[in-house]
């Protein structure tokens, strides 16, 4: 420690300064618990927000960086610290701040794909959209029921989808309107293989960080690496990819204490090669796979901020098959029970045939 100490003191703080905005998050973390000297310098918000802008270009936009300052959140090494790692599934969070008020306008979403390693789309949502018009102490006003009773989706981006149309029971951004060649151009790629599910697979990233602008708390609600991706034949051959977590809430709030949070991802191939975006958009299951509410989804959003880390990836896919095994047992025990209400239901009908035809017809 002492040589280390030595040779610290032979290097200037700026050249200093320039090496540690060389590594990466952890590295700089635990070059900061060596000595004091590599503290000091990794204190400076300037390496992290860095980090953070090259980690999520998203937060280099101009509107994060308005969220982010203006909200309670510490600095950028807090921000990386709460995203970079992601929920774990297995252990529900405690001291959890309850919400007394539903505030949508709290939370801000700021979302980045990549593929081979390069960001080829970021964008931010402030709030959640279409509910930014209700008052948050109004707890009678019809939006406010709209909200929290009908199904939760948070749309990033829908290019077909038409204002005006559909069954108003889902939560679309209102500003919505992208240019179609505006959203493909920007985010094209080639493929080489023909088997584009393992391309997928193997090349594309998705992050979706979650903050909370009143209490200064962020989340990473995605899994990083996609969960699932599949061909859909109806629709033209568009490719569906799934992202997202496992959340572990409490009981009051889903019975199996268990929430999955699926970020679903659309695209298609065109005849040229290239990819194109048709949807992004993120809402939560429950383990019988019905869509979350908006009020539990609110309350699910919250519980996430406070959900315990971690850097293995394989722990967040372990969750997730944990989770698909627990729904497809309860589908199994649901069918059961459907199969032996309807025998229950065949068998008294038999015997109420048999007894009428006993006592009725002649012998």
């Amino acid at each position: 420690m002492e040589l280390l100490q030595c040779h610290l003191k032979c290097l200037s703080r700026d050249l200093l300064t320039d090496i540690m905005a060389r590594l990466d998050g952890s590295t700089l973390a635990s070059a900061a618990c060596t000595c004091s000297d590599l503290l000091g310098i990794a204190r400076e918000q300037s390496l992290w927000k860095q980090l953070c802008h090259s980690t999520w270009p998203s937060t280099a936009l101009k509107e994060a960086q308005h969220l982010i300052s203006s909200s309670a959140m510490d600095g950028f090494d807090r921000l990386y610290a709460d995203s970079y790692p992601l929920i774990l599934h297995d252990k529900v969070a405690k001291n959890i701040p309850a919400l007394t008020h539903i505030s949508p306008s709290n939370f801000a979403s700021f979302i980045d794909v990549y593929y081979s390693d390069q960001c080829i789309l970021s964008r931010v949502l402030d709030g959640i959209p279409s509910s930014g018009d209700f008052c948050e102490d109004d707890e009678t006003s019809d939006l406010m029921r709209w909200l929290l009773s009908c199904p939760f989706t948070l749309v990033l981006l829908d290019v077909g989808h038409d204002e005006g149309t559909g069954d108003g029971n889902e939560l679309h951004p209102a500003n919505n309107q992208y240019d179609h060649h505006q959203i493909l151009a920007p985010h094209f790629m080639s493929f080489v293989h023909t088997d584009h599910c393992n391309e997928l697979l193997k090349r594309l990233r998705l992050s979706w960080v979650l903050l909370d602008k009143k209490r200064g708390r962020a989340v990473n609600l995605s899994s990083w690496k996609p969960l699932l991706v599949k061909k859909i034949w109806a629709t033209d051959g568009d490719y569906e990819i799934h992202f997202g977590c496992i959340v572990p809430v409490e009981e009051s709030v889903l019975p199996h204490k268990l929430a999955k949070c699926l970020i679903l991802a659309r695209c298609n191939l065109a005849e040229n090669g290239y990819l194109g975006w048709k949807e992004i958009s993120m809402h939560f299951e429950d383990t019988g796979g019905v869509h979350v509410c908006g009020g539990k989804s609110l309350t699910i959003l919250n519980q996430a901020l406070y959900c315990l880390r971690s850097n293995s990836r394989l722990m967040v896919e372990e969750g997730y098959q944990q989770f698909e095994e627990l729904k497809q047992e309860m589908i199994r025990k649901k069918k059961l029970k459907e199969t032996i209400a309807d025998w229950l239901c065949l068998s008294f009908e038999v015997a109420i045939f048999i007894t009428f035809g006993y006592y009725i017809l002649p012998i």
